[in-house]
């Protein structure tokens, strides 16, 4: 009898405790996943080891520029939300106003922008089988120094020249008109400025060896490139990515066609499209996804060897990012993320800069 009451107790214990671990387990998995979808706005300031801390040198403070310093010369900078003049984005995109902008890009080298002339695509482009950006995520995998076979102990420089060799690889909304007869692709390279042809899934690995290639960057002849594929400067003044990428995220899909929109709109205002000034004029194209969709709208401006992202873009923003940066190579601070490597200096590797306005 004594020894059945003591195995019963046993029992009764044993589930006591197991009851205890699963409310424990279920409680901490419920509290990670709240802090993870919502962060509490009084961490906005405690953020060590951000991985997309920036390695590059920051804009002088002569090439930047602030909202209020030219607020006069456009009203609509400042005006209430919803704007009277502009389209306003819906307030069930949930846009993040909280957490600062500064040093969340991920540091780059090249970005390869593949001509697909659709405006929106495949979740996660790399995984489309048969198209030109699987083939090249394919091959940036195998060849990225991150996962290249390297001494037992890694040095934090070793470390740091393996992130920097990054190669952003996203779709676009450009068409592929030098690419006829469905030979390839186009294909916008930079901070290069080509703009290479006739670049095939069969041609990829090719094409990632000539142009790409971590072993072959620094030693490779250019005319080389030139006599395998059609290749030219890219024929405009500058050129603006949106992330539009429906698929990926709702908030850049509503935000980069009302941005594109806005660009057309006022480019055509200042002559300044492709139609009117030629190569003297500024293209826009939607973009995949290149990070940050709790940012929206975000717009990468290339320009003269420079690549300048900015996030949280509004219609209201356009006209000042085409005067400001476009034209006047200026950064508009409110709205900087960070840029690709060597956008302000081309000596910037190992310079840690940090953006402190």
């Amino acid at each position: 009898m004594l020894s059945s009451i003591l195995k019963s107790s046993r029992s009764i214990h044993s589930r006591i405790r197991m009851n205890k671990l699963i409310t424990f387990f279920q409680s901490a998995f419920t509290s990670r996943s709240s802090f993870v979808q919502h962060p509490q706005p009084s961490l906005n300031n405690f953020r060590p080891n951000n991985p997309f801390e920036q390695s590059v040198k920051p804009p002088l403070p002569e090439q930047t520029i602030s909202i209020p310093e030219i607020s006069s010369q456009n009203p609509c900078l400042t005006c209430q939300s919803p704007c009277s003049t502009h389209l306003s984005y819906p307030s069930e995109l949930k846009i993040d106003h909280e957490l600062p902008l500064k040093n969340t890009v991920q540091p780059y080298v090249r970005h390869v922008v593949i001509c697909t002339g659709k405006k929106d695509w495949e979740k996660v482009i790399e995984l489309e089988k048969g198209s030109l950006s699987s083939e090249l995520f394919n091959l940036n995998a195998v060849d990225s120094p991150v996962i290249k076979k390297e001494p037992p102990l890694k040095t934090i420089s070793t470390q740091k020249k393996a992130k920097k060799e990054k190669i952003l690889i996203t779709n676009s909304s450009c068409p592929s008109s030098f690419s006829l007869f469905n030979r390839g692709n186009d294909v916008l390279l930079f901070p290069d400025n080509l703009l290479i042809s006739k670049v095939s899934t069969q041609k990829a690995k090719e094409f990632y060896n000539l142009f790409l290639s971590s072993e072959k960057r620094e030693t490779q002849d250019e005319s080389e490139g030139e006599e395998k594929f059609e290749t030219m400067l890219i024929p405009y003044k500058s050129v603006i990515l949106i992330c539009g990428h429906k698929r990926r995220d709702i908030r850049c899909g509503v935000a980069g066609p009302m941005l594109k929109d806005e660009f057309d709109k006022v480019l055509e205002d200042m002559k300044l499209d492709i139609q009117s000034s030629g190569n003297k004029g500024v293209a826009v194209y939607l973009s995949s996804h290149v990070g940050g969709h709790h940012f929206a709208g975000n717009v990468i401006v290339y320009r003269d060897g420079q690549g300048i992202w900015y996030g949280r873009v509004t219609p209201c923003h356009v006209r000042m990012i085409v005067e400001k940066t476009v034209m006047e190579g200026k950064v508009i601070k409110e709205l900087y993320r960070g840029s690709m490597l060597g956008s302000f200096s081309k000596g910037d590797e190992g310079q840690a800069g940090k953006l402190d306005w």
